[in-house]
């Protein structure tokens, strides 16, 4: 009983209310962004038929594998580079 009465008195909360607020923003934004993303695909390989998207998946697979490798550990060089350097915080960002 103690569980639905903290429950309660969250809805009625400020801040719990902008958190669930935003939170359901950023949950429909995704949904949307998978449905469309769904009915892209299935188009373009309605479009494009089976060899051309197939030829499609598969120089997609290669940019996405070299990319990955690309950026393999970018993020942690530069937050030390950030630390190091502050004063070139605009130049290792932009």
């Amino acid at each position: 009983m103690k569980i639905l009465k903290k429950a309660v008195q969250l809805k009625h909360h400020s801040g719990f209310r902008k958190y669930f607020a935003n939170t359901s923003w950023l949950l429909g934004e995704r949904i949307l962004r998978m449905a469309i993303s769904l009915f892209v695909g299935i188009y373009v390989a309605r479009y494009l038929g089976p060899e051309r998207f197939g030829l499609l998946s598969y120089a997609l697979s290669f940019v996405w594998l070299f990319s990955s490798l690309a950026s393999f550990g970018l993020d942690d060089i530069l937050v030390r580079e950030l630390v190091q350097r502050p004063e070139q915080r605009n130049n290792l960002l932009g």
